[in-house]
């Protein structure tokens, strides 16, 4: 069990983690880009979130033409397809903008976003002991001696390559993700994607799927009281009151059991906090949130022949395989990202110590137009000293 506090961790240690991180990475994976730590003397936005100025170092004109960009495409109503932008620079907010009729306040709805969060959750419970990601995933559907299901592991259901005919299927109401969200299977969603055949042997094809992330909310349920209060008086304990969260709700179904996949709100500057945690490998003010390695492990291609873009419940910004897409074109491949539907980012961007929310809809916009504009608007900020040559600043 790792310690909750480990503010420096031995240069043998980094060693250690690192070459167990690249043993496991996929054959061709290029090296990650260090995690920057918290700038010296910026306060950590535990209370409020500290401000300052646009780096001097940016195009001013080129980056204001990237942040109009941004809201500049309306959908229904005239409003912006972009209803929250944030961006936080060297662990400062230095970029704040709202569609009329949204604020600060706001709580904005996660879709898929939410899976990472549930990693998250997945990531403390690591951390204290509770689970490991190469055990069978604790899910009493497969517990029979001869259920095949019954080897997979959190790594499988973390990396979505366990095999399960499961893919969401599109945005239907008559598809996968459909009915588990909103059909029948949306009362006890564990029970319903628990209960699909394998279609693939396990970690050899990549399948986006809500119902995996649902498994994997079950597990944290489980795993903190089985009850809907006990889980929530857990990660208010856990996660959210460390870093100061006081906006987000993570829905559950009627069992009590976390969504897994998506229904989670908050507002932008918490969504921020999110991805600040992520940013600095998993640390926050100086107390150990999720384990040593775990952003590493996040942000590490899922092995899978038809997988370029998806880590461990986080996209990255690598080459697509076939059926895949670049997620932010323009931007560097270090990016990864929390992703939901109807263009909701929470973009990390390591070598420049960035991290964007972007919250709203898509009704005039596309994955890629949006992607586009988001890597634009990244362009806009320098890289940090030293970050391309692997050294932390």
């Amino acid at each position: 069990m790792l310690p909750d506090r480990d503010i420096h961790i031995p240069q043998v240690l980094r060693m250690l983690l690192l070459v167990w991180i690249l043993w496991l990475a996929p054959a061709g994976a290029q090296p990650l880009v260090p995690l920057p730590a918290q700038p010296n003397g910026v306060p950590w936005p535990s209370t409020a979130w500290p401000e300052g100025p646009l780096p001097h170092e940016h195009d001013p004109a080129a980056l204001e033409a990237a942040l109009d960009d941004l809201f500049v495409t309306t959908g229904r109503g005239g409003l912006p397809d972009t209803r929250a932008l944030l961006v936080v620079h060297r662990g400062r907010v230095v970029v704040e903008r709202y569609a009329p009729g949204f604020d600060r306040e706001s709580r904005f709805h996660s879709w898929s976003m939410g899976k990472s969060v549930t990693q998250a959750m997945v990531g403390i419970l690591v951390r204290e002991g509770a689970l490991a990601v190469d055990e069978p995933a604790p899910l009493p559907a497969w517990a029979e001696p001869d259920d095949p299901r019954g080897g997979l592991t959190l790594r499988h259901l973390l990396h979505m390559n366990t095999g399960f005919d499961n893919a969401d299927g599109g945005d239907g109401a008559d598809t996968f993700v459909g009915r588990l969200l909103f059909g029948e299977g949306s009362a006890d969603m564990a029970t319903a994607a628990a209960g699909v055949p394998l279609a693939h042997d396990p970690g050899t094809h990549w399948a986006y799927s809500t119902g995996t992330s649902a498994l994997l909310g079950a597990i944290v349920s489980r795993s903190t009281g089985a009850e809907r209060d006990a889980t929530r008086d857990w990660l208010e304990k856990e996660l959210l009151d460390p870093l100061g969260i006081q906006s987000l709700v993570a829905e559950t179904d009627l069992t009590g059991q976390l969504v897994g996949g998506s229904h989670v709100w908050a507002t932008a500057r918490d969504w921020a906090r999110l991805g600040l945690l992520y940013l600095r490998d998993g640390l926050w003010e100086g107390r150990r949130i999720l384990p040593a390695g775990w952003v590493d492990f996040t942000r590490t291609r899922a092995p899978a022949s038809n997988n370029g873009t998806y880590g461990a419940h986080f996209w990255i910004n690598e080459t697509p395989e076939e059926k895949q897409f670049k997620p932010v074109p323009g931007a560097p491949s270090s990016v990864f990202q929390m992703s939901g539907n109807g263009g909701q980012y929470v973009l990390l961007v390591p070598g420049r110590d960035l991290v964007v929310v972007r919250l709203g809809e898509m009704h005039a916009l596309d994955w890629p137009s949006l992607g586009k504009k988001i890597g634009a608007l990244v362009s806009g900020f320098p890289e940090i000293a030293g970050s391309a040559r692997g050294v932390l600043p």
